[in-house]
């Protein structure tokens, strides 16, 4: 009998470690499955994004449209200036090399003129950026984290340089006068408004920030989406202000009443940097902190880049 009653017992904890190990697998797939579409959903919600390429440089800094080729990208990261001719979906290295291109600015009065500018670099190209010099300046400072340029004046460039303030020049960046030092340090990323006296400034987690003198008084924007503010960039054919946020809602929005309302531009994520053709106001480009490159051609109802 004990014999019997031993084959039982075992008969029974086997069948009990059979059910646990069902029980427990149905559970996994189960768990399995919840996770699968709540990152899905969360990958996925209010964007259909799909990246076109992926670059694999060390860091994401700025994107720039051809002024004269429609699909021709510039991409700028501290190792120097790289360039798409099919809307971003393959880079090559330009003449522009080991050097920090962490801003960029294309004039729209003169498509020859190209600038670059970043940590202890400023570089100014006169024949489209085939060629590029170093241009000696008499700023304090040459840690540039903030540059662009009026588009109706090429020689009217504005900087940000850390740990000074903001400095504006009208002879294409060799002489330079201090502006203000009210904007905040955080700065690295300017642009031009709808006029030459509106200038717009991402400073990260201290937001966005608007000048309506010409870069001498500033304000921060209240209304921006999330918690700080990445990129910007104006797009005068529109006259929408576009803008990378921070935060659990990060991604890219745009406004059409100078940053009072806010609309979802359709593509979530840390976005380090974002362009808009000056050519097709509907066809934009950004890169996110992992190196993907995201296009739209409708002005970011869809982001397949079809």
């Amino acid at each position: 009998m004990s014999k019997q009653r031993e084959r039982e017992r075992l008969r029974i904890k086997r069948q009990q470690r059979s059910r646990r190990l069902i029980i427990g697998g149905i559970a996994l797939v189960a768990l399995a499955a919840v996770s699968f579409l709540f990152l899905s959903t969360r990958n996925t919600e209010g964007s259909n994004a799909r990246a076109i390429s992926r670059l694999s440089t060390s860091d994401f800094h700025s994107l720039a449209f051809s002024l004269t080729e429609p699909d021709t990208v510039y991409f700028g990261h501290h190792e120097g200036l790289l360039v798409s001719h099919n809307g971003g979906r393959d880079w090559e290295p330009t003449t522009l090399a080991n050097v920090d291109a962490m801003a960029l600015a294309f004039p729209a009065s003169d498509p020859q003129i190209t600038y670059a500018a970043g940590h202890d670099v400023f570089y100014k190209s006169v024949d489209g950026g085939e060629t590029w010099e170093s241009v000696s300046t008499n700023l304090p400072g040459t840690d540039i984290h903030g540059f662009t340029v009026d588009p109706d004046n090429a020689d009217k460039v504005y900087a940000h340089v850390v740990g000074f303030g903001i400095f504006g020049s009208q002879d294409g960046g060799i002489n330079w006068t201090l502006l203000s030092e009210l904007a905040p340090d955080s700065v690295f990323n300017l642009s031009v408004g709808a006029d030459a006296d509106t200038l717009y400034a991402a400073a990260g987690e201290a937001g966005l920030w608007v000048s309506k003198d010409s870069g001498q008084a500033w304000s921060r924007l209240p209304e921006v989406p999330d918690a700080g503010a990445i990129a910007v960039t104006f797009v005068r054919a529109n006259g929408r202000l576009y803008v990378t946020t921070l935060g659990s809602d990060a991604g890219l929005y745009h406004s059409a009443d100078d940053g009072e309302t806010w609309t979802f531009a359709g593509l979530r994520g840390t976005l380090m940097a974002v362009a808009v053709s000056p050519l097709d106001s509907n066809h934009i480009i950004a890169v996110n902190d992992q190196g993907e490159v995201y296009a739209s051609r409708d002005a970011g109802a869809t982001w397949t880049d079809r």
